[in-house]
């Protein structure tokens, strides 16, 4: 009787795993950027993207990287459904059972660039070169 309530809390622990998001046509288009500004001047600004993977009950079955990999693959298609075809990435928050990351997505295809807005972009702080 027990190995039965073994077994079936397993398969009830594994059937509330969710899996990691792979990346579709459009999505494997988007170009994501990190720390380089200069990459989006000048760009159509389609939106801000959230993506998250694991949760505290199973984010034991999934290596950090795989977790990585799939966030970065959900925002890439939530910017290809906006029509960007580049994604800034922001810092991203500190995780410890699942991964979460936020950018903006951007149009930069030549074109399709608008001019320069008062926008605010949010980027990682730089460091000056030590004289």
């Amino acid at each position: 009787m027990k190995l039965k309530q073994a077994i079936l809390m397993a398969a009830m622990s594994v059937s509330l795993t969710a899996c990691i998001t792979f990346p579709t046509m459009e999505s494997e288009q988007v170009k994501v950027v990190w720390d380089d500004t200069q990459a989006i001047q000048g760009c159509e600004h389609k939106g801000t993207v959230i993506g998250s993977q694991g949760h505290f009950y199973d984010y034991w079955l999934h290596a950090d990287r795989d977790m990585v990999w799939g966030t970065l693959n959900e925002m890439r298609i939530k910017a290809a459904d906006k029509g960007a075809d580049t994604l800034y990435l922001f810092k991203p928050f500190g995780f410890l059972g699942s991964v979460t990351m936020m950018g903006n997505a951007y149009d930069c295809q030549p074109g399709n660039q608008s001019a320069p807005s008062d926008q605010v972009v949010v980027a990682p702080a730089t460091l000056a070169p030590e004289s």
